[in-house]
């Protein structure tokens, strides 16, 4: 469950910043990268003392951080327009990296919920292991 609020607190995060980068001068879109990215890096830390994560989004959670990490350098190195469009596009990432957290986690609640063992590719390697060792039967092995 928390990682759906904490891709989707992201993907908010990220989505002002990537209007503050259109309506505000360069010096505030670069203090509002610097400061929304410590936020992301720090939810992105925090959230790993949750148990119930799973391999995936632990992997988008280090893509969050780098993000994160790169931002905070561009913003105090740049200014200008440079950061202006730094911070776009490094927003525009976050955003697309939480919106495929949030689409990781819809599916396998589907799967879930719906017990469709057929779509084993995004399943809990627990039910792979387990649709595995079932017997093939004569219309499954025709």
């Amino acid at each position: 469950m928390t990682r759906y609020f904490t891709n989707a607190i992201i993907a908010l995060l990220a989505g002002f910043v990537v209007v503050a980068t259109q309506a505000f001068a360069a010096p505030t879109v670069a203090w509002l990268a610097f400061g929304i990215a410590i936020a992301i890096l720090g939810l992105s830390g925090l959230s790993q003392l949750d148990p119930s994560r799973g391999l995936v989004q632990r992997l988008l959670d280090g893509v969050l951080a780098s993000i994160a990490t790169v931002l905070i350098v561009f913003s105090l190195v740049f200014t200008g327009s440079v950061i202006t469009w730094l911070a776009f596009a490094l927003a525009l990432g976050f955003v697309g990296v939480a919106l495929v957290g949030m689409t990781l986690h819809e599916v396998e609640t589907w799967i879930s919920t719906r017990q469709a063992e057929e779509v084993r590719h995004l399943g809990s390697p627990r039910r792979q292991v387990e649709a595995e060792a079932q017997p093939a039967t004569f219309s499954q092995a025709a």
